[in-house]
């Protein structure tokens, strides 16, 4: 028997708070433990077992495969009661070859025939678990969990809590641990498990509709027992049009009976006298819910959508994992635009692996690798682009741009935010309350950000985006043509790496009567930073075919490229500071307040990050140096040598 609570979780605020709980009412929490679980659901398309009362999960974690049978179970309070029966799996197979086993036998017995199950409704979920104890005792298990319920084309996202009671625990202890959190935060218990909210996404009708349409559809009148079948086809995944063939109706009923449902619900369909009879209107009352199905749960952002879930890059984990690519896999054998196609590949591998925790939002380094591997292939569109058919890569390179910007939104927040809060550190500590209205400030324009990048993350056009990327890269990428009116093209990667980093290099080099004077504009160089970044993308992208002076190469580059990034931040942070003391928000419009803005502890921090900018500016020679002095042309030159002397076999 599974004894457990779920509370949801209003905002990230909230969630801030809890996840730096180290104690409550008396009980310790454990260290983290993070979890990716992937569950879905299964039923055959007559809901045999949802009308039976279960609900069977196919469960994929870091722990393993696990067949779960469920009872739907009943609430009292704020827990929830349960019958369950697990079953292990050595690898995930579709129900008909699921092993012997007592889940396979309950199932077999509630609808006999294992090939008709198909997949319901699918549960994604990021799980920071925690153990709740009493002294040294285990008591339950704490789950903050970010969720995201998909089903029918539709998708929900939440954050809650979910604490199971263990063996080792009383009843009684949970029910302390839950009031205590209540009264410290503005948390509600959900009556409905997860699946039940998926499921709301997925059917036309809650699970109390869907029974009482069965009895209508058996023991109603004639036209009510059809709006009945009617109904229960729809909630089984039929389409308007083969409903109506199936029941001899036509396609405009069907559209209006749907519609009937979904404005008004059942008591829009069927006449009071039937609802009473059935007791359904005492039902809805007791759980006080209306009878429409926007009330069992379903988000009104989900409503009415068309699009199909996006799919998150983590697959079912299977028995024996593909590691881990630690390089593109470039040969000097590859042609230029093989080359490229792997080189995407690969960063566009990683932008996939560190999606789930970009969405999460539990870890601020995914976001930023996600950024960084966006930003790689970008460069390679500069770097590989001039030697393909642009025209074909126009459509790829929008997408990459969009996702790029979007997630450098959130990203250079992160960046600003953590300076402050090194800045906090340097000060005493009855300052280091300060800043908190422009943190405040700062978090509030974060989670604006954050909410656009999620809603990119979810939209057809990042699914669009990634298909096509997908696709593009499954196959050669498009090339000009091999002849040109002066003669053969250059295709082979090793006949154009030279010229590819000598390009980059000369395109740093040309700084270098334009920086580092007293009156050098602070946009040169971030102009120059952008220059060293394409350097040091070239060297990398191609260090698998160089020699190991790259290595010496791209150390010196990176350097000056941190150093002038650094610079790029305090400048673009002494914008955002001025702005804030002129009119005392984040984002402004039209003119500045009468009033000034009074925040001596933001005009300090402004003047450090000035002083900040100047320190930068008047250290800028020496990394400067390193990089156009004559031991960086030489060490540039022995790591070309391998391709420049490398000869294609006849």
């Amino acid at each position: 028997m599974e004894i457990e609570t779920k509370l949801i979780i209003p905002d990230a605020g909230i969630l801030a708070s809890l996840r730096s709980l180290r104690e409550c009412a008396g009980f310790t929490l454990g260290r983290p433990r993070r979890e990716r679980v992937q569950d879905v659901y299964f039923d055959t398309s007559a809901r045999h077992l949802l009308t039976a009362g279960y609900a069977l999960r196919l469960r994929t974690s870091n722990s393993g495969i696990t067949l779960t049978l469920k009872g739907l179970g009943r609430l009292q309070g704020a827990v929830h009661h349960r019958e369950e029966i697990e079953q292990p799996l050595v690898e995930s197979l579709p129900p008909a070859e699921w092993p012997d086993g007592p889940v396979r036998e309950r199932v077999q017995a509630l609808c006999s025939d294992l090939g008709a199950l198909q997949p319901l409704c699918e549960i994604r979920q990021m799980r920071t678990q925690r153990q709740v104890r009493s002294g040294r005792r285990p008591v339950a298990l704490w789950s903050l969990d970010h969720v995201v319920l998909a089903a029918a084309r539709k998708r929900l996202r939440t954050w809650e809590l979910e604490i199971e009671l263990l063996p080792t625990g009383q009843e009684s202890e949970l029910l302390a641990l839950i009031n205590a959190l209540r009264e410290r935060f503005p948390l509600q218990p959900e009556a409905r498990s997860k699946f039940e909210r998926a499921l709301a996404l997925a059917q036309l009708l809650t699970l109390d509709e869907r029974r009482l349409c069965l009895h209508l559809a058996q023991t109603a009148p004639a036209r009510y027992a059809q709006r009945a079948r009617l109904l229960l086809a729809l909630d089984s995944g039929g389409n308007g049009r083969e409903v109506a063939q199936q029941l001899g109706v036509s396609l405009g009923s069907v559209y209006h009976w749907r519609d009937a449902l979904r404005q008004h619900g059942l008591a829009g369909i069927f006449p009071p006298e039937l609802l009473t009879a059935s007791g359904f209107e005492e039902k809805a009352a007791a759980a006080g819910a209306p009878l429409t199905v926007a009330a069992q749960g379903e988000h009104p952002s989900t409503q009415g959508e068309s699009a199909p879930p996006t799919v998150y890059p983590t697959a079912p984990v299977p028995a024996s994992p593909t590691p881990r690519r630690n390089s593109p896999g470039l040969t000097r054998e590859d042609s230029l635009s093989e080359a490229f196609r792997k080189t995407l590949s690969f960063h566009f591998e990683r932008m996939l692996e560190h999606e789930p925790g970009t969405r999460a939002g539990e870890d601020i380094e995914a976001l930023h690798d996600m950024r960084v591997a966006t930003r790689r292939m970008r460069a390679a569109f500069l770097v590989f682009g001039a030697h393909q058919d642009q025209e074909a890569l126009k459509p790829l390179l929008k997408g990459l741009r969009r996702t790029g910007r979007t997630l450098g939104a959130v990203r250079d927040l992160d960046v600003f935010r953590e300076k402050i809060q090194h800045y906090l550190v340097s000060l005493p500590a009855e300052r280091r309350d300060e800043l908190n209205p422009l943190l405040e400030a700062l978090n509030q324009q974060r989670e604006a950000a954050r909410a656009v990048l999620l809603e990119y993350l979810e939209s057809p056009a990042y699914r669009r985006f990634v298909e096509r990327f997908q696709t593009a890269l499954a196959h050669p990428l498009p090339e000009l043509p091999p002849f040109t009116a002066d003669g053969p093209r250059p295709t082979q990667v090793c006949h154009l790496i030279p010229g590819l980093v000598l390009e980059r290099w000369a395109a740093v080099r040309a700084f270098e009567a334009w920086v580092g004077q007293p009156d050098t504009p602070l946009t040169r160089y971030h102009q120059l930073r952008i220059a060293a970044k394409g350097l040091r993308y070239t060297l990398e992208y191609f260090s698998e075919l160089l020699g190991k002076e790259a290595q010496t190469c791209l150390e010196r580059v990176k350097k000056l490229q941190d150093h002038l990034g650094d610079l790029q931040d305090a400048v673009v942070a002494c914008g955002l500071l001025r702005d804030y003391l002129t009119w005392g928000a984040w984002q402004h419009q039209g003119r500045p307040p009468e009033e000034p803005v009074i925040a001596p502890g933001v005009a300090a921090y402004l003047a450090y990050r000035q002083q900040e900018a100047q320190r930068l500016v008047a250290e800028f020679p020496l990394p400067w140096a390193r990089i156009t002095d004559a031991s960086f042309g030489e060490a540039l030159l022995q790591a070309l040598q391998p391709v420049v002397t490398w000869r294609m076999e006849p």
